[in-house]
């Protein structure tokens, strides 16, 4: 990569909201220095977003050395910015380690990385392979429908985007290539956040937030078992195995790719539009403190669900925010900031941002990001998050009354014993109308929860309107009227009205 020169730490490559709308390129060292004044991390990719972070809180990490008591975390949120003179002096000792093309230490690649052909050539593949919104090979993807032979050359700085996101989000799925490091591989591993929905606290500036999810040793729960330290600060190649992470630090930052980007300049200008890829280091035996976890009901053990496309995440919500005696199971952000005092979180409420990508045999199905609100008492008192789990509980017994309506209005519409009922009420889709026209009623009372039950017994109000809309919109006007559809409709109706009176 001779002649070629990207340094991250310098150049402005990432897209920021400043407190005052704008949009703002910046680098990593103004970035920093900056935070206090920035509203959040803005790109069209939402994993990009929870790959960032990742990277930033590393950084963070490492610059302080810590914080490693709830005090020293203390007085470096209550001084409102990170500090100069702890940044500045970590950024210039790591500063050759943040440069895309540098050849003997490409930030987050594998210096001297070659795929080979069979004749042992080396065969770049196109950088669509780093990028699940693009075609690559017999991949689907979320947007697009080009090809491999479409040419696709990426900025820097849009390159390196990509890069930090497909080390957090990159898909498994045959390999089949042959590297001069690592030999042939016949398969790919999914990296580390496509095994769950990643959870981070949001506060009013992107300091905040990234102090809300700065955590303490405690909470992070990953031993060090060595070396602890970010992949730019070391010197060995990695390997393409699996292992155990050395600590929080080397979990953050896990090389689950080996890539080693291409420059090439061109009427003055350099894109990137092939790499070197191979598999890249497994971590195993850690869990993902920022992960959200559902209790399965017949085992009563946790686990860590995927991001289902038909579901959105805040029909979930009691799980994120329920704590009980012994461990809990909350993202570790959640935990750290019900033990933090008023004093020190001043907000009465904050948001909960949700990011995950959906997929189903190594094929992209959906990406998310989803925001609510987070009143402190909801972190705090178990008999708020009780009123979640009522509030809950109706929606989706709600949910199944309004699912038997319908399909006793299917009933009465098609001729007897009609073996399509399921599907047809399916077709209407009542149940996704319910859902989609709920979550922002749930908004609401989710804002307003630690009010109690005036909260609540309005939430029930908004679930009831919701239902008897989506049985009107989505049944009652889908068919023409018949003297059959009229007495469908009738039957649906009190079906309807006579379960949620018993409610």
């Amino acid at each position: 990569m001779s002649g070629f020169s990207y340094n991250l730490i310098d150049e402005p490559w990432l897209g920021c909201t400043g407190r005052d709308g704008s949009l703002r390129m910046v680098g990593l060292r103004e970035l920093l220095l900056t935070a206090h004044e920035l509203r959040e991390i803005e790109s069209q990719n939402p994993l990009t977003i929870a790959a960032l972070l990742r990277v930033l809180l590393a950084l963070i990490h490492r610059a302080v050395n810590g914080p490693k008591t709830a005090s020293e975390w203390k007085a470096l949120y209550a001084a409102k910015c990170f500090p100069e003179e702890i940044i500045i002096p970590y950024l210039q000792s790591v500063h050759d380690r943040f440069d895309l093309f540098s050849e003997p230490w490409p930030f987050y690649q594998c210096a001297g990385l070659t795929n080979l052909d069979a004749n042992k050539k080396p065969a770049p593949v196109s950088i669509a392979a780093i990028m699940l919104e693009r075609a690559s090979g017999n991949n689907k993807t979320v947007f697009d429908h080009t090809t491999d032979n479409t040419t696709l050359a990426l900025t820097p700085a849009e390159a390196a985007r990509s890069l930090i996101t497909t080390q957090m989000f990159s898909l498994g799925g045959l390999n089949k290539k042959t590297t001069n490091w690592f030999d042939y591989q016949q398969s790919y591993f999914n990296a580390s956040l496509v095994s769950g929905i990643f959870i981070a606290l949001t506060g009013e500036s992107l300091f905040e937030t990234l102090m809300l999810n700065l955590l303490l040793p405690e909470n992070h729960r990953i031993p060090v078992n060595g070396d602890d330290s970010p992949i730019w600060e070391r010197d060995e190649r990695g390997t393409d195995k699996a292992r155990t992470p050395r600590g929080y630090l080397d979990f953050l930052t896990c090389q689950c790719r080996h890539i080693r980007l291409v420059p090439e300049r061109e009427g003055g200008k350099v894109t990137v539009s092939r790499l070197h890829i191979a598999q890249g280091e497994v971590l195993t035996d850690a869990e993902n403190p920022a992960f959200m976890r559902k209790k399965n009901n017949r085992t009563g053990l946790y686990y860590c669900p995927q991001l289902d496309p038909d579901r959105l995440v805040w029909r979930d919500s009691f799980s994120l925010f329920a704590f009980e005696q012994g461990i809990d199971h909350r993202p570790a952000a959640f935990r750290q900031a019900a033990t933090m005092r008023r004093e020190v979180l001043h907000a009465s409420r904050y948001l909960c941002t949700a990011i995950a990508l959906a997929n189903d045999k190594a094929n992209p199905l959906a990406w998310r990001k989803e925001s609510l609100p987070v009143p402190v008492a909801l972190l705090k008192n178990k008999e708020t998050v009780n009123i979640l789990s009522m509030g809950m509980e109706r929606a989706e017994s709600v949910s199944r009354i309004l699912d038997g309506a319908v399909k006793v209005y299917i009933r009465n519409v098609l001729p007897p014993n009609s073996k399509d009922v399921n599907d047809k009420a399916n077709a209407t889709g009542a149940l996704r109308f319910y859902w989609d026209r709920l979550e922002g009623h749930f908004q609401i009372f989710l804002t307003g929860i630690d009010k109690g039950d005036a909260t609540l017994l309005k939430w029930y109000g908004d679930i009831a309107v919701t239902a008897r809309d989506a049985l009107k919109m989505c049944v009652r006007q889908r068919y023409a009227d018949s003297a059959a559809s009229l007495r469908a409709w009738a039957a649906a109706l009190d079906e309807l009205n006579k379960r949620l009176a018993g409610l």
